[in-house]
């Protein structure tokens, strides 16, 4: 008799494509698929994205509203009959939280993850700086309150998980402190599918300076740290250092603030913003095409920039926040400054962009933090978690 495979069902509010290749719902997935294991992918549909269709052998699902996302995750458990259920994300995932409540309904095991709990709007007063005031450990509603159900239901795939996993150390102690159970820090695994697409459209390299250039990629949301960047420019000598670019994952057009910054500040002539870049041969060719790369944040769930600028080669200066910290270390794979601090970062920037001899070192110790990250160790603790929950 044919032995069944194992069946996962993981359920992300976005993903599944070649420009979020990085992201850890879609690097565990395509690990658990030539595992041999039935993957199965719930997510959001973008524009011109199929409703279903297989994705480096996951089979994914995707969903134009909130409730089509429930009404097939309910589908998909009749149907598959999945034997665990990762739901990834807190914020903008109302699917994950149905399909952990038919995880249960359904006796089957369900593991939560989540990049960044201080992206949770109801634990802390500023989600653009989430470290500038206290952490509010008890509001995340956990019993039934008719007046506060929303919050209750986006907290309930966090509260009642057989098994929360976190890829960023910094979240371990957060998520204990909130009273949370079974709670377990796995590495980031990372593959070498992230630049598989490499062609370029060709218009991109149009729209780029001729001189060497900082490069910026985030959400223009002020925890990304843009702002700081903006105004650290007119410290970068511009013999160094002449040009920036700025592309976003969140705007395709340049936001009024951008420009209410970047004008009084008389470096318009040295930055270029190029908004969102749908082609992964694209963004490859941006990176490709910087001197160096700038990751400037108030705050990061995570931080997979720099693992993009370690895949290109290109030297990091960043800002010294938790779970960037968990694999940048100042002088050997990147430089760090204080967040929140331009000057610092002007000076670093400067530093870097001068030093030939600094660019190499870092650029050599990117590689061999890369290396660490795609080591078979990492992948095997993944796995024999999976397998160590189906055997319970």
């Amino acid at each position: 008799m044919k032995e069944k495979k194992p069946c996962i069902l993981v359920v992300a509010p976005y993903g599944f494509n070649d420009r979020l290749a990085n992201f850890a719902e879609f690097t565990v997935s395509r690990l658990l698929a030539k595992r041999g294991w039935r993957v199965i992918g719930i997510t959001r549909r973008e524009n011109g994205e199929p409703r279903k269709h297989a994705v480096h052998g996951i089979a994914v699902h995707r969903y134009k509203s909130a409730l089509f996302g429930a009404i097939g995750a309910l589908f998909l458990f009749v149907l598959e009959r999945p034997d665990i259920v990762h739901v990834h994300m807190l914020r903008n995932n109302r699917v994950g939280a149905a399909s952990a409540i038919l995880a249960k309904a359904f006796r089957v095991p369900l593991v939560f993850s989540e990049a960044g709990l201080l992206h949770d709007h109801y634990l802390v007063a500023d989600r653009d700086d989430p470290l500038g005031k206290p952490i509010r450990y008890g509001n995340a509603q956990k019993t039934l309150d008719l007046r506060r159900l929303h919050n209750y239901f986006f907290h309930w795939p966090l509260t009642h998980a057989d098994a929360v996993v976190f890829y960023s150390k910094h979240n371990v102690p957060i998520a204990q402190k909130l009273g949370i159970r079974n709670v377990r820090y796995i590495p980031l695994i990372v593959d070498d599918a992230r630049w598989e697409t490499v062609s370029a459209s060709g218009g991109i390299v149009e729209q780029l300076p001729k001189a060497p250039y900082g490069l910026f990629i985030g959400q223009m949301k002020e925890r990304k740290g843009w702002d700081v960047l903006l105004r650290a420019i007119p410290s970068v000598s511009r013999r160094v250092l002449p040009a920036f670019v700025f592309v976003s994952s969140s705007s395709r057009s340049e936001p009024a603030s951008f420009g209410a910054l970047a004008d009084p500040l008389g470096i318009r002539d040295r930055v270029v913003f190029l908004g969102r870049i749908q082609s992964n041969g694209d963004l490859r060719a941006v990176f490709e095409r910087s001197a160096l790369v700038v990751v400037p944040s108030r705050y990061e769930g995570f931080g997979l920039v720099p693992l993009d600028a370690f895949e290109s080669g290109k030297p990091v200066v960043a800002s010294r926040v938790e779970a960037m910290t968990d694999f940048l270390e100042n002088g050997r794979n990147s430089r760090l400054v204080p967040p929140k601090d331009p000057e610092a970062l002007a000076r670093a920037i400067t530093e870097v962009a001068a030093d030939a001899a600094l660019q190499a070192k870092l650029v050599e110790g990117g590689r061999e933090t890369l290396a660490r990250m795609k080591n078979r160790t990492a992948a095997e603790e993944w796995v024999n978690f999976y397998e160590k929950l189906l055997r319970s």
